[in-house]
């Protein structure tokens, strides 16, 4: 009766652990990275082979916004609004960056796009518009979520609206501010979500949401045509 009893407690842990193989996470399936250049290469890769994407941004108190890119050259097409002003659309190609005026304030109502330049030394004005879309369409690229001296501190499995991800979580530098970057990436090895957290001196740090949508569906970005721009105002002085 003794080897009996032992024989069945035996078997129950057998099947117990055939059992718990059966219902833990398909972790086998989930590749990760121990570097940052790693996953960002990773990321690259999946992400020009798809060759678009779309990404919904929560900017905090820079208001909301939706960006269509093209992955292989991250040309984009954005709009952003906040609470207390109209949307703001601006199209990045690589022939230019442009901003579309909101509708009954353009100078010109039959030409409301301005042509940026974020290197022109006799416009300020063009050139902090200009970092600001720059700064948009980065937030959706996730090699530049991850710059240059970005360490990743944790790793582990996670479901986003369903689908299982690994979130990564990594110490990068914003503006020259330590900061927290949570990325969570498919078994695809493509991006779900990010969120940057900055501190704020003498407030609650700052917080970036980037959700990353419908790989691979053809986004539509178009510039305006020459007859559509107008001239970008100076500011005085």
């Amino acid at each position: 009766m003794r080897k009996n009893r032992v024989a069945a407690a035996g078997f129950a842990v057998v099947v117990s652990a055939a059992l718990s193989a059966c219902t833990d996470d398909p972790s086998s399936t989930m590749r990760t990275f121990d570097t940052p250049q790693a996953l960002a290469e990773a990321n690259r890769v999946a992400a020009e082979a798809r060759r678009s994407v779309t990404v919904d941004l929560d900017l905090a108190t820079n208001g909301k916004g939706s960006c269509g890119l093209r992955t292989d050259d991250f040309a984009a097409s954005c709009r952003i609004s906040t609470a207390d002003a109209d949307a703001v659309a601006y199209v990045m190609v690589p022939d230019g960056i442009f901003v579309r005026i909101p509708q009954g304030q353009a100078p010109q109502p039959d030409k409301p796009w301005l042509k940026l330049d974020p290197d022109d030394p006799d416009n300020a004005l063009g050139r902090a518009m200009a970092d600001v879309a720059v700064h948009i369409r980065d937030t959706a690229d996730i090699r530049k979520a991850l710059p240059e001296g970005a360490q990743i501190v944790e790793k582990a499995e996670e479901s986003v609206s369903g689908r299982q991800t690994v979130r990564y979580t990594a110490h990068v530098a914003v503006n020259g501010r330590a900061s927290v970057l949570k990325l969570w990436v498919d078994d695809q090895d493509l991006p779900v979500k990010t969120e940057v957290s900055t501190p704020v001196e003498g407030g609650e740090p700052v917080r970036v949401v980037a959700n990353y949508r419908d790989w691979g569906k053809a986004v539509e970005i178009t510039p305006p045509t020459p007859e559509q721009i107008s001239e970008l105002p100076a500011l005085p002085g």
